[in-house]
């Protein structure tokens, strides 16, 4: 009578201890999804984004092949500032402070899903790629791109593109009756090297679409996975 009422005992508070694990593995999972949910949406405007700075790579490239360096086309300015100007908004950053703190804390062993774990697994690793890719997109736009840009870019015209600071330069180069800031000019034209910034652009160029279809989509697919995977589990709509 003893012995079964020690193993009745014990086996009610391992059915306890499962239930309050299933309930936290539920609301873990609730948070994870919503954080993943949210970057997977957030991603698509990204990779829109890079498709646009990328074509404006091109034809900064293609004009400053051969292009007349005075008297400029009424696209190479706002060509100029979306390929070398414009960087923040094309670089994702992952979220994943709900992931780091399941880590951390060991609470991923709630998800007992295996393939739901390799799934998360795997995307903790094309986090930390974004991440690297991101670091080295960051470092050529410090050594590279930035100082071409001091160099030749005519800040006077983004002054006046921006209207002194009232509008986002996002706002301004979507404003296609803003004509105040005229065609602009290459600061230091005569010392303008045609070679050595259809070099920085071109290489920035190879930069940018590697991580956007490397990196950014190897993410975008892993991100999908676990997604799915939530949805299996906890049947989340």
């Amino acid at each position: 009578m003893l012995f079964l009422a020690v193993f009745c005992g014990f086996l009610a508070e391992n059915i306890r201890e499962h239930k309050v694990e299933d309930q936290r593995a539920v609301k873990h999972a609730k948070n994870l999804y919503k954080e993943l949910y949210n970057d997977s949406v957030s991603l698509q405007k990204y990779f829109e984004n890079r498709m646009h700075k990328e074509d404006e790579c091109l034809y900064f490239i293609d004009y400053v092949k051969d292009s007349n360096l005075v008297n400029l086309s009424p696209r190479f300015m706002p060509a100029f500032t979306s390929a070398i100007i414009q960087n923040q908004y094309i670089i994702f950053e992952p979220n994943d402070g709900i992931l780091n703190q399941l880590r951390n804390s060991g609470e991923l062993r709630y998800f007992r899903n295996t393939e739901l774990q390799a799934a998360i697994g795997k995307l903790s690793v094309k986090i930390g790629y974004v991440k690297t890719r991101n670091d080295k997109e960051y470092s050529y736009v410090e050594f590279y791109t930035r100082p071409l840009a001091l160099k030749y870019f005519d800040f006077d015209w983004y002054r006046a593109l921006t209207e002194e600071g009232k509008l986002t330069l996002v706002e301004a180069l979507k404003k296609a009756n803003n004509n105040n800031a005229g065609l602009g000019r290459i600061a230091n034209v005569a010392d303008f090297n045609r070679r050595e910034a259809q070099s920085v652009a071109s290489y920035y160029l190879l930069m940018m679409r590697s991580t956007r279809q490397v990196a950014y989509k190897e993410y975008a697919e892993a991100n999908y996975m676990v997604l799915q995977l939530l949805r299996q589990e906890y049947h989340f709509k």
